[in-house]
């Protein structure tokens, strides 16, 4: 999310109900949480993304941060209306392939690295919690606490949960014979 130093302007109109506020919101934040809910196995990855707006639009109100603050406050409730669409549809998250439409905050040369790879077919490998933290701290670029606080997991287990999803992914790249890429390098929790 990039709105800067109109992020005041925009979230009092947003919270006065004007609808360029929204549409600018929304432009801004709905492609990456598209391609989140997508690269989780959204079933209905756009009915999610709608569902994630109008609870936003519930939460704005209350929400008292800074542009980084609302952006973890999207994802977090994309990931708990993801969450609720199982639970509804009574189904774990079918495997989809990512989005590609939307930039990526990984370096170029890593995101190459999983295009190449198989996104899919890697992500795939991984728990639902394994790819959660993956897809937010390598693709996504949120901290630990960020991915702790969307996850509402503590840091210990978001690094946990990154280490192991890392050690999968690079035990499945050397098993693809994609051992030279660059994601065996990347990927350690700091």
């Amino acid at each position: 999310m990039t709105i800067g130093d109109r992020f005041a302007e925009v979230l009092a109109a947003a919270r006065d109900g004007e609808d360029w506020a929204w549409a600018e919101l929304y432009r801004e934040l709905a492609p990456e949480l598209l391609r989140f809910l997508n690269a989780l196995g959204a079933n209905d990855a756009e009915d999610c993304l709608g569902e994630t707006f109008v609870s936003m639009v519930r939460q704005l109100p209350g929400f008292e941060g800074d542009e980084a603050g609302l952006r973890s406050l999207a994802f977090m409730i994309a990931r708990s209306r993801l969450v609720d669409s199982w639970r509804k549809a009574g189904r774990r998250p079918l495997q989809t392939e990512l989005d590609h439409g939307t930039e990526p905050t990984m370096p170029a040369a890593d995101a190459a690295a999983l295009d190449d790879a198989g996104v899919s077919e890697i992500l795939a490998a991984l728990s639902p919690d394994q790819r959660s933290v993956v897809v937010l701290r390598l693709l996504h670029g949120f901290s630990v606490a960020e991915t702790a606080e969307i996850l509402d997991r503590s840091a210990g287990a978001v690094k946990q949960l990154q280490h192991r999803a890392v050690s999968a992914l690079r035990s499945e790249l050397t098993e693809s014979g994609a051992a030279a890429s660059p994601l065996t390098e990347v990927g350690e929790v700091s």
